[in-house]
């Protein structure tokens, strides 16, 4: 089964049309309808047809996905093999949510350390996927890993309520998570890792909460609760003025846990645990210069 004519199929499947496949594989429609045609003599069936909507796989169609999907992230993992031969370090491809990825992931390849083929961003709930299709060598989220895959507890980051200077709270020593339905709380939503942690923990403290706001990214409620409109229950470091109380849950801190996960027997492992232990070992020092406040290293 040619690779190309895979390619063409995935092209034709994720975006509806064989117009836009062609152009996002660079080639002209009627090149790609003809990798589709042969792609469908070799099944031996149909796997598109067309409707008002754009091109519909057929139940063939569908069924080949899966397979279709598997075989070219395989094809792309094997890539990444041959052109490491004889490499001292492997590029790895990395996982993890766009907050993850700007605020650490980014800056480390930057700084010229263990080399990155490409940083691929995703929801924190779909980031663990990535490792079954083999998409990335590497995942790494404020969210535990599955069972099914390798594992390593990187570090935990600490929650705080972040509140303005002139709020009655800015003189709290500390606040207990006890007291947060009574506070106008500017959270993240559900797609972010962060309040999945904090749902954790306002579960085991049999905790409800009803968020004023919920929003895509922390930074947009520190500038709404600099600006007035409630406090921030986040693990960044504070911006635009506001003061950091401690989150607390029976008197113990309440922390977030960001871990890093890869495939069972993975070509890479050394290198995988390589650049993990680089990464700490960078991010310890970035720490301490205020990039992030990191409590512990695994």
């Amino acid at each position: 089964m040619d690779r190309g004519h895979l390619e063409s199929f995935i092209a034709v499947l994720d975006t509806g049309s064989v117009t836009s496949a062609a152009r996002r594989a660079f080639v002209s429609q009627p090149a790609l309808s003809r990798q589709i045609r042969l792609l469908e003599q070799a099944c031996g069936t149909e796997l598109f047809t067309r409707s008002k909507s754009g091109m519909v796989p057929t139940r063939a169609g569908r069924q080949l996905e899966p397979v279709a999907r598997d075989l070219l992230a395989r094809a792309r993992s094997a890539d990444r093999v041959m052109a490491a031969l004889g490499e001292q370090k492997v590029p790895l491809t990395v996982a993890c949510p766009t907050m993850v990825a700007e605020l650490l992931v980014l800056p480390f390849v930057a700084a010229g350390h263990t080399p990155v083929a490409d940083v691929v961003e995703l929801p924190t709930l779909e980031i663990y996927d990535s490792l079954g299709g083999l998409s990335a060598d590497l995942a790494m989220a404020p969210l535990v890993p599955p069972p099914s895959v390798r594992r390593r507890h990187l570090y935990d980051v600490p929650f705080s309520v972040q509140v303005p200077p002139d709020s009655p709270l800015a003189e709290r020593d500390a606040i207990d998570v006890g007291e947060l339905p009574d506070l106008p709380l500017l959270v993240p939503d559900r797609r972010s890792g962060t309040r999945l942690s904090l749902d954790d923990h306002l579960i085991r403290a049999s905790v409800t909460i009803a968020p004023k706001k919920e929003v895509a990214r922390t930074h947009i409620a520190q500038a709404m609760a600099a600006a007035g409109h409630g406090v921030v229950v986040c693990i960044d470091l504070p911006k635009y003025g506001l003061r950091p109380i401690p989150l607390l849950r029976g008197g113990e801190r309440l922390i977030a846990e960001e871990w890093a996960a890869w495939p069972n027997g993975h070509y890479a492992e050394e290198a995988i645990s390589a650049f993990l232990d680089d990464f700490l070992e960078w991010l310890l020092r970035e720490s301490g210069a205020g990039v992030i406040d990191v409590r512990s290293a695994a």
